[in-house]
């Protein structure tokens, strides 16, 4: 549409109509039913011959149809709704079948009337102009909704065209009641109607029913329609009374269904008229609107160029004193980028550092644990060898009995021994990580978790043969190490997942518990260095530590090491 919805809303044809123009519609509808009822019992009392009312009414009905033709007509041109040129057009055609109807009256211009009519011809025009009327509100109320109209490429063409059909079509219907006349059926016998008369009128009479059904059961109704429904109640009447009722020209009925038809013919225009100085209301309104905010703009304007003219004034005091502050203050950035230049290149020597430290601590304990897993190991389980032997010699001397209890005990005292030295070896380093790689050093890793606290671990690799080069593969273990140390000091947790996985240039790790969970923001407790320690190893490998965890939900830790940034270094 040319229009927003919103803006199309203020017409006849779009508005949904209220609770106060049901009223008025229905208070219409009633007062024609009961003035029916009235007037039904005496339609064919005969009255005077008023010849003056027959081109006084036909002449105000003319301009009524004339003028709610040409208000369609502008809306169209506003709305671009075929739909009301359909309705423009099907006043159009009552408008000029009235002028047709009074030119041909029998008796008024001339015995016969004009335009070379015959005594049916006025009948005839009556009953076709009173059918055309209910076809063009058919077209309108089949017609496509004014929310989907489309402006056309040329407007005035389609106004054009539907003039010119409409005085054609009225054109047409005369020349067929005036020419084609020796070929019609009498409606007519003098004054008075004739016996085909029955039928042209239930003909004419459903035509009129059909249209107000088709409006009534209209879903998207407008006030539009709401009116067009009391016309076509009104033109029912108008042809019951006039031609059903009634008995023969100038009787009650004859001047009461023409006085329905000009009522019906005036609604439309009425409220069409209202509607129309309702806008030309707000046109009004909006203008002293935007006269008001036009001086309003006008004197903000001069308000504006008054503080303009202040405010470069104190632009320039004020450019000054920046050229000044903008000398110091680039000063303090130079100062400041060379204090962070300086930070950058500290904690990238911190960083450096930290990493030689941790891979020299993590080589020293790979050689005491080396150390204490090949010599002191070693020798323990040949003392605890030796101890058998001595044992079993000692069985056979006297004194055997005293010396095997102690020699029993020394080799408890050995077994132990070996135990914990393989154990602190295993702490310090664990020689699967070096001897079969990580996966291998995990599963040991899982395994021992489960043996040690009784905790279910479920572990998952992904591949299963995923290896890291060093010190990735020790950061992971570690992390991993000190992950499941919390868990068992801490969490109270039934159930462990422990994932490592590989994910296109990235290497996760996932450790997730059932326990107690805690709160990562709550500051940590003096000699609690257990996350402190991932944040710093998942730093030192450029890897990404997350924590998941609150009171009573469990926790879960993930770091995430790139394999890119792993290889950089490498070639650095």
């Amino acid at each position: 549409m040319s229009e927003s919805a919103g803006e199309t809303r203020i017409f006849l044809s779009t508005l949904r109509p209220g609770r106060r123009e049901r009223q008025l519609a229905l208070g219409a509808v009633a007062v024609s039913v009961v003035a029916f009822a009235v007037l039904a019992p005496f339609a064919k009392t005969p009255l005077a011959a008023v010849w003056a009312f027959v081109p006084i009414y036909q002449s105000a009905l003319t301009v009524c149809d004339l003028l709610t033709a040409a208000l369609f007509i502008g809306q169209y041109n506003i709305l671009f709704s075929r739909p009301l040129l359909t309705l423009a057009g099907g006043y159009l055609v009552s408008a000029c079948m009235a002028i047709a109807h009074t030119l041909s009256f029998p008796g008024l211009f001339a015995p016969t009337g004009l335009l070379g009519s015959g005594p049916q011809t006025t009948a005839w025009l009556y009953m076709m102009w009173h059918a055309a009327f209910p076809l063009a509100v058919m077209a309108y109320a089949r017609g496509r909704p004014i929310a989907e109209s489309v402006r056309p490429a040329a407007p005035w063409r389609d106004t054009a065209l539907c003039i010119i059909a409409a005085v054609a079509a009225a054109c047409l219907m005369t020349a067929v009641a005036t020419i084609g006349h020796p070929w019609l059926p009498p409606l007519m016998r003098g004054s008075r109607e004739a016996g085909v008369t029955g039928i042209v009128v239930s003909i004419v009479w459903l035509l009129n029913f059909g249209a107000l059904a088709i409006l009534v059961a209209r879903r998207a109704r407008t006030i539009l329609d709401l009116w067009l429904i009391v016309v076509l109640f009104a033109w029912v009447l108008d042809v019951a009374l006039a031609a059903v009722l009634n008995h023969a020209r100038f009787d009650l009925g004859f001047y009461a269904g023409r006085i329905y038809g000009l009522i019906a013919s005036s609604f439309v225009l009425v409220a069409l008229t209202f509607d129309n100085i309702q806008l030309y209301a707000r046109v009004v309104q909006a203008l002293g609107r935007e006269r008001a905010e036009r001086q309003l703009v006008q004197h903000r304007t001069m308000q504006l160029n008054e503080a303009k003219a202040l405010l470069e004034q104190r632009v320039q005091a004020r450019t000054a004193a920046l050229a000044a502050s903008n000398r110091d203050l680039l000063r303090e950035v130079t100062e400041r980028q060379r204090a962070q230049a300086a930070l950058v290149h500290s904690q990238k020597e911190l960083r450096e550092l930290a990493a030689i430290s941790s891979s020299a601590r993590e080589q020293e304990m790979r050689r005491i644990s080396r150390e204490l897993h090949d010599e002191l190991a070693q020798i323990l389980a040949t003392l605890r060898i030796e101890t058998d032997r001595l044992r079993e010699a000692a069985a056979d001397t006297p004194a055997g009995a005293a010396s095997e209890s102690r020699l029993m005990a020394m080799r408890s005292l050995l077994d132990e021994a070996v135990t914990s030295t393989r154990r602190i070896a295993s702490d310090l380093r664990p020689l699967v990580l070096d001897d079969l790689g990580l996966v291998a050093a995990v599963q040991w890793l899982v395994q021992n978790f489960t043996q040690r606290t009784g905790v279910a671990c479920e572990l998952t690799l992904d591949p299963p043969d995923i290896e890291l080069d060093e010190p990735y593969a020790t950061a992971t273990f570690r992390m991993l190490q000190e992950s499941l140390t919390n868990i068992s000091r801490h969490a109270h947790a039934s159930h462990v997942e422990v994932s490592l996985a590989r994910e296109h240039d990235w290497v996760v790790l996932t450790v997730r518990d059932d326990g107690v969970g805690f709160d990562p923001a709550r500051p940590r407790k003096p000699g609690s260095f257990g996350l402190a320690g991932l944040r710093e190893r998942a730093y030192l490998v450029d890897g990404e530590l997350r924590i998941d965890s609150s009171p009573g939900r469990g926790a879960t830790i993930e770091v995430r090491i790139p394999l890119q940034a792993a290889h950089e270094r490498e070639l650095s």
